[in-house]
């Protein structure tokens, strides 16, 4: 009984170490991307640069995590993500609760700041920041970070590790653009993490939050630019 104890509890520390060292890597590849490689992609024309830019986030944050999950866990991506689990639920409270954030921010662009969205964004926007973000984002931070740690410690201190987590991986490119230091900021995408991961919970299916995440960040950008 105490040896398989001793088993089972160095099998879980080796698991929890596996996932650290995952994140660590995941955290280093993409900061250097965000630091310095950003430089270099800005240097191709606005083409170029939505595709290279929606492709490294494809390759850093979409392909490992299936490939871990695929090899490390023995398990099949689409089953682990709840991909094919409530789709339907999550597609539908994801358009509802898109269509809530739609009409917060036109109340705001339009009613608040007398002004209108700007529709004309460039190419990067709607490729990397609204098709890609949402899936990228959600796979890795609610569909896994969020999971993994939910198996050890209760939702509401995995979901605010999570958010914290969550927030963490924006600071290379506010870094990068000189917006480290905007307060609002880290204490809006802790909150946005943090209701995601909510919304996850409470839908049961990533889609939810996958379609919430890449409408969000549609209107924020359409707003930024109106």
């Amino acid at each position: 009984m105490e040896l398989n104890l001793k088993i089972n509890n160095e099998t879980k520390f080796s698991i929890v170490k596996t996932l650290t060292l995952y994140l660590l890597i995941f955290y280093f590849v993409w900061a250097i991307k965000e630091l310095w490689l950003i430089n270099y992609f800005h240097s191709f024309g606005e083409i170029t640069y939505a595709l290279i830019n929606a492709s490294a986030k494809i390759l850093v944050w979409i392909v490992p995590v299936c490939i871990f999950v695929k090899y490390f866990f023995n398990t099949s991506p689409l089953n682990y993500f709840n991909l094919n689990i409530n789709a339907k639920r999550g597609l539908f409270w994801g358009i509802i609760l898109s269509l809530l954030v739609g009409l917060y921010f036109t109340i705001i662009v339009y009613i608040v700041n007398d002004k209108t969205f700007h529709f004309l964004l460039p190419l990067d926007d709607y490729l990397d920041e609204f098709l890609v973000v949402g899936i990228a984002e959600e796979m890795m931070f609610r569909g896994f970070i969020l999971k993994e740690i939910n198996r050890r410690l209760s939702f509401w201190k995995a979901n605010t590790i999570t958010s914290l987590l969550f927030l963490l991986i924006h600071y290379p490119i506010w870094i990068h653009n000189d917006e480290f230091f905007v307060v609002w900021n880290h204490l809006d995408i802790f909150l946005i993490g943090f209701i995601f991961g909510f919304i996850y919970k409470k839908t049961g299916s990533l889609w939810s939050v996958v379609l919430l995440h890449s409408f969000y960040d549609l209107f924020v950008n359409m707003m930024l630019h109106s």
